[in-house]
């Protein structure tokens, strides 16, 4: 693995709908604050748009806009001049496919996007498109659920101890170099239930110090890094845990690893990744690992 370093191209995928508009204002706070060149994408779907094909008699005072011109005309109407700051790419095919296509052929080292939330059932949703981007892609996938109000500045990393969660804390350190950082690791252990509390806490203790010692003490971890970053680990389901922690503790970002099949905690949890993307408050950052040279 190269030592990490904070993205140069940002392609946001949109579909330029209201979901999209807090992912758009945090690609362009991101873009500033990296001085990285932002990218707006966005895919037709014939599937959805085959009915608009045999409207050939407009209204004579319509003028068809080209989807690059439509899609121009939208952000510069959300963001004024700063539109000008942003390249446009506009294709057609199947939206998650095209979009990964995308981002390879511009090089871009971080794709951002939005997440739909159901007001009614409080829980953010996860779409067809977004699920394959998370799961497809090989660079990291920033999903923006909050308004961007700040830099990020207390970020959680969700960790097994793997080499996967090393490579989520060394990028997430290197883009985010003033964050606070906390490894976060929760675990379920059978019939807990039957052991002695007192002696389980005094163990929990030493476990956790014996492992946040060890991952920090890797080579690629250097002193700043090990000054700015807590250790925290938990016992209980890991998913719900994670969850309740980003929130009592107002955290702006949370970044789990991946192993290339998925999330880091589809193999602590299984199914229940989705769960825990559903669960989570604030902006979640997806980071695959990328086996050594």
């Amino acid at each position: 693995m190269t030592t990490p370093a904070r993205p140069r191209k940002i392609l946001l995928a949109t579909d330029m709908s209201c979901r999209c508009d807090r992912a758009l204002d945090r690609a362009i706070q991101l873009a500033r604050e990296w001085d990285a060149e932002l990218i707006a994408a966005h895919v037709i779907d014939p599937a959805k748009t085959g009915q608009f094909r045999f409207d050939r008699k407009p209204a004579s005072w319509r003028r068809l806009p080209s989807p690059v011109d439509r899609m121009k005309w939208r952000l510069r109407r959300d963001l004024g001049t700063a539109a000008d700051a942003i390249r446009i790419l506009v294709e057609e095919g199947d939206p998650p496919e095209m979009l990964l296509e995308m981002a390879a052929r511009e090089d871009c080292d971080l794709i951002v996007t939005g997440i739909a939330r159901d007001e009614t059932l409080g829980r953010m949703l996860l779409g067809n498109t977004l699920n394959r981007l998370v799961r497809g892609s090989p660079v990291p996938v920033l999903v923006v659920h909050d308004r961007a109000v700040r830099h990020y500045r207390d970020i959680v990393v969700g960790t097994d101890f793997s080499e996967a969660s090393l490579q989520a804390l060394l990028i997430t350190a290197a883009c985010f170099p003033a964050a606070a950082l906390t490894l976060f690791h929760g675990y379920d252990v059978p019939f807990s239930g039957y052991l002695d509390e007192q002696d389980f806490k005094r163990d929990l203790g030493v476990m956790e110090k014996e492992l946040g010692d060890k991952f920090l003490a890797d080579e690629r971890v250097d002193e700043p890094l090990r000054g700015r970053t807590d250790v925290v680990i938990a016992h209980g389901s890991p998913e719900r845990l994670l969850s309740d922690y980003v929130e009592d503790h107002d955290i702006d970002l949370t970044v789990i690893g991946s192993h290339g099949r998925g999330a880091l905690f589809d193999a602590l949890i299984g199914s229940t990744a989705k769960t825990l993307l559903e669960m989570l408050e604030g902006d979640l950052l997806i980071v695959h690992y990328r086996p050594a040279d």
